[in-house]
């Protein structure tokens, strides 16, 4: 296993493979400008943003996943707003929760019955921060 996002692991086995790509973060800071009269204005640093993080993952049916049952349990954490643990090789990353801000799924080939057997996904995840 390489990494987890909630129940979801990322692996790469003879059985089964799931991997994601093109990860990336952003991280931020806040400043509030005081404006001053005939000068350039004072920054004042306000806090850190959460961070944010997105991901694409290709699922695919002959790889030991169901594309279906993955995207409808992304998309079930996502509608629920629950905070997943990501990890990537045993690591915590971040604060340890992240939540779905957004995903794209983009539909491959499906079986002559109509079953999904292949989708890209894009997700958008941002850093959980819980007092």
């Amino acid at each position: 296993m390489t990494a987890t996002l909630g129940d979801i692991e990322f692996m790469a086995s003879e059985e089964k493979t799931l991997t994601y790509k093109e990860l990336s973060f952003t991280h931020s800071a806040s400043y509030t400008e005081h404006k001053i009269i005939g000068r350039k204005g004072l920054l004042e640093f306000t806090g850190l943003n959460a961070s944010t993080c997105s991901l694409k993952i290709t699922l695919n049916a002959s790889m030991g996943h169901n594309p279906s049952e993955v995207i409808r349990a992304l998309k079930s954490s996502m509608d629920t707003n629950e905070a997943l643990p990501f990890t990537i090789g045993g690591n915590v990353i971040g604060s340890g929760l992240w939540v779905i801000e957004s995903m794209a799924e983009t539909h491959g080939f499906t079986s002559p019955a109509g079953e999904l057997l292949s989708a890209e996904l894009s997700i958008n995840l941002k850093e959980y921060i819980d007092d």
